[in-house]
């Protein structure tokens, strides 16, 4: 009787994480064909009265504390997209502001170390940046922006489009060529922003955007830059809040590519993935994601985001469900299912080699599976961080090593 049990729990949970992600799949593609297929309707009169969008209605905003080691190089590429960059350090103890100032940014030098969304709040409003110009590209202290960022970022701004997230790279240097940690972040980026951002894109359900590179209307940082964001990552609360108060469309545009550094060592790598996911889960949690599906008055992001997560679950839960597969219905169906996981992943991975033209990504198949167990603990640690503490009181951090550049 027990072991009748077992093997008709074991079918359940197949059959459960099967059609989850049948489910997954007929919601991506029906987001496509409805993006393409359904007819415009009436003319709604937009959010935001727009005119042409040209580059002295934008400036670029850096947020740093000690980025001394990159910030010329930072600061030269916003420089070249011929708009104002203004620098704010945060409580820096080395040579940011000179290497800044030096660089052609205008720095406001905070002698504390308040945290990114605090200084960003304190710096929009003595720089009056939010009065003075209708969008701001925020970028980080290590990101290197393409001299067309701005321009093409401002090409995906309608009347209803209320902030921009930009294509993110991995720099991935020949001194970095074998490391590990930048070859799964620079395969996990491009399949992220193919597979997941871009058909939330197409129906205005992003969850999450990119700190490093984007730009957003002042108006919207209006209602959404506040000086101590309860979660630990500030655009997890800057996207949501996007959402909830319907301040208007959030895209991905591709065309504007910005290249940021990644963690090169397996400390970094951690603390970095586990502040980015507890993020994450303080933001479903506080902005109670799924309960407008329990209340029976379902928006689009909050659909998809459930459906999100519920793919986040199988992904946390695969393992162990193969194991017990092994267990209870033989190690054939499970060679069967990693044998298909195996070949659907190294498909992927050699894509991405070609794309991004880094041949030799294709031989860190072993690795990335690895890294990415790794990944799953780290999600684990997040939701047990998320149950202690679900918000923050100080979004402050520290960034992983940067290489000079």
């Amino acid at each position: 009787m027990g072991q009748q049990l077992l093997q008709l729990l074991g079918t359940v949970g197949s059959m459960t994480l099967l059609v989850l992600a049948v489910l997954l799949l007929v919601v991506a593609v029906g987001s496509v064909i409805y993006g393409y297929l359904t007819p415009a309707g009436p003319e709604t009169p937009s959010r935001y009265a727009d005119g042409p969008h040209r580059l002295f209605d934008c400036a670029i905003l850096i947020a740093s504390k000690n980025g001394s080691a990159t910030m010329a190089t930072t600061v030269s590429h916003a420089v070249a997209n011929q708009v104002p960059v203004y620098v704010l350090s945060d409580g820096s103890d080395d040579d940011t502001v000179a290497v800044a100032r030096a660089a052609g940014a205008d720095v406001v030098e905070y002698r504390i170390n308040r945290g990114k969304p605090t200084t960003l709040h304190t710096g929009c409003g003595d720089l009056d940046l939010l009065a003075r110009y209708r969008f701001l590209t925020i970028i980080d202290d290590d990101t290197h922006l393409e001299p067309d960022f701005v321009a093409h970022s401002l090409e995906y701004f309608d009347g209803d489009t209320a902030i921009v997230v930009g294509r993110t790279c991995t720099l991935w240097p020949r001194s970095l060529r074998w490391n590990p940690f930048v070859a799964y972040r620079a395969f996990a980026y491009w399949f992220y922003q193919l597979a997941v951002r871009t058909p939330q894109s197409w129906a205005n359900a992003l969850n999450c955007i990119s700190g490093s590179n984007s730009t957003y209307r002042t108006e919207v940082l209006r209602e959404v830059l506040v000086a101590n964001t309860p979660y630990i990552v500030d655009d997890t609360y800057w996207v949501l809040e996007t959402h909830r108060r319907r301040l208007g469309r959030i895209r991905y545009g591709p065309r504007a590519w910005a290249w940021i550094q990644d963690p090169t060592n397996l400390e970094d790598f951690y603390k970095q993935n586990l502040r980015w996911l507890w993020g994450t889960n303080q933001g479903i949690v506080g902005h109670r994601i799924g309960s407008t599906l329990l209340r029976g008055r379902p928006t689009v992001f909050e659909t998809l985001y459930t459906l999100l997560i519920a793919h986040w679950i199988t992904y946390l839960v695969g393992l162990p469900v193969l194991v017990y597969l092994a267990l209870t219905q033989g190690i054939g169906l499970v060679l069967m299912l990693l044998a298909t996981r195996w070949l659907v992943f190294y498909g992927l991975l050699a894509l991405a080699a070609l794309r991004l033209r880094h041949f030799h990504l294709i031989l860190f198949g072993p690795v990335l599976v690895a890294v990415d167990l790794l990944y799953r603990v780290i999600w684990l640690h997040s939701i047990a961080k998320t149950i202690r503490q679900p918000t923050v009181e100080s979004c402050t951090w520290e960034s992983p090593a940067r290489v000079a550049s």
